[in-house]
């Protein structure tokens, strides 16, 4: 199953995306500014996030974000990811021309409000204290992101390193950021619901089209080295128990292996029939909980291992012998066909789950578009359903090795 669409790219560089589904009720609305924590300056860092905030404090036009998508039935939210910032909002199909007044308004010119730009540092640095400060393994992330690049501005996390960060932005910093990334040229509308392409076309033209723009920004990201010796750092916490991450170098999201490596992660720790749960939580009763995942980004990504040590058991014991299975005594067994299969059918299940609800789709094909075309996605699933044994095998024996190693610890 793929996500049907029709693109269209304006004057000025917007790139526009258009889903039409005439079951759905309500529109979608899905605005991506391909900017996120990786493009900020590792001095000036949660700067994207705080970004997100402030373009709801008032543009040109419109003093109130809120109060007019509200009168016509609509909710809006957004997100900052390492990669991009996407805002999305629903309302009534027949107003959709609302949507994109919106819109439009607050990246033709924002109000640059200070009283606004006060309340949201107070706000992101409130979450900052509560995400990151207030709770136990808030940091956790942070501090592994940190340790595990050592050139590539996944550093730190769309968050931000440190409050400081915030509370030293000025205006200034603000509309520079803005004026940079927050124009058409880096920007991706999708518009999804019972609307129909040839009448969503001269409607965006309408709003944006004389929005003027300049050259995308270019992305000159360090290249992250190459790693030959594992390296471990130990972290001490007011924790009510111990925790262990792992990490793995693996390729960015578009690499041809990205799959594999999908799958292999769901082989090795997604959920209680995978094979380390299996022998490190119910067989020696090692941790209570152990999984694993794939960052999925633009960049380079991490395929990172989570566990927390059973009551008791000393960590770098339990991590020795996690490393024992690992690197020397791993085998797949005789079931690994059928749980390879296993894993695929779940992983599509999840797939198709997430192309349920519309404004999951356009916020899916906004977000692919962004890393490079939607067309690049568009035979995902049959890709996982041609993962082989041997690939997994390869990429396990390769990645998940001691000597070329790719491999962190954060205790």
């Amino acid at each position: 199953m793929s996500i049907s669409f029709q693109r269209h790219r304006f004057s000025n560089g917007l790139r526009l995306i258009v889903h039409e589904d005439f079951t759905a009720q309500n529109a979608t609305c899905n605005v991506l500014y391909q900017v996120g924590s990786r493009d900020e300056d590792p001095h000036q860092t949660g700067l994207a996030h705080l970004m997100e905030h402030f373009m709801f404090c008032g543009s040109k036009h419109i003093p109130n974000y809120d109060n007019p998508l509200q009168k016509v039935g609509g909710i809006n939210n957004a997100y900052t990811s390492q990669d991009h910032t996407q805002y999305y909002l629903t309302l009534p199909a027949g107003n959709l021309e609302t949507a994109l007044w919106l819109e439009s308004d607050r990246m033709l010119e924002l109000a640059f409000d200070p009283v606004g730009l006060d309340t949201q540092k107070h706000v992101v640095i409130e979450e900052f204290k509560e995400v990151s400060l207030n709770r136990p393994f808030g940091d956790l992330w942070s501090g592994f992101s940190n340790f595990v690049y050592r050139k590539y501005p996944y550093k730190w996390m769309p968050i931000g390193k440190k409050i400081s960060h915030i509370e030293s932005v000025t205006m200034d910093t603000v509309r520079d950021f803005y004026r940079r990334y927050y124009q058409p040229a880096n920007a991706i509308l999708v518009v999804g619901g019972p609307v129909r392409f040839e009448e969503v076309v001269p409607l965006v033209e309408k709003w944006f089209g004389s929005i003027p723009s300049h050259e995308a920004p270019r992305k000159d990201f360090p290249r992250e080295p190459q790693q030959r010796a594992g390296r471990t750092r130990t972290v001490h916490r007011n924790a009510p128990y111990p925790m262990l991450l792992k990490g793995w170098k693996m390729p960015p999201r578009l690499h041809p292996d990205f799959c594999a490596f999908d799958l292999l992660s769901d082989l090795l720790g997604n959920a209680q029939s995978s094979y380390l749960y299996r022998e490190l939580v119910t067989g020696k009763g090692l941790f209570t909980d152990i999984s694993m995942t794939v960052s999925g980004t633009d960049g380079p990504g991490i395929l990172a291992l989570v566990a927390r040590p059973a009551d008791g058991v000393d960590i770098h014991n339990a991590d020795s012998q996690l490393e024992e299975l690992l690197y020397n005594n791993f085998q797949f067994g005789p079931d690994f066909a059928h749980n390879l299969q296993k894993v695929k059918n779940k992983n599509e299940s999840t797939l198709l789950n997430n192309e349920i609800k519309l404004d999951s789709r356009t916020s899916i094909l906004a977000v692919e578009e962004s890393i490079s075309c939607i067309e690049d996605f568009q035979d995902d699933i049959q890709k996982y359903r041609n993962v082989t044994e041997e690939q997994i095998l390869k990429i396990f024996h390769h990645t998940v090795n001691p000597q070329c190693d790719n491999t962190y610890f954060y205790f």
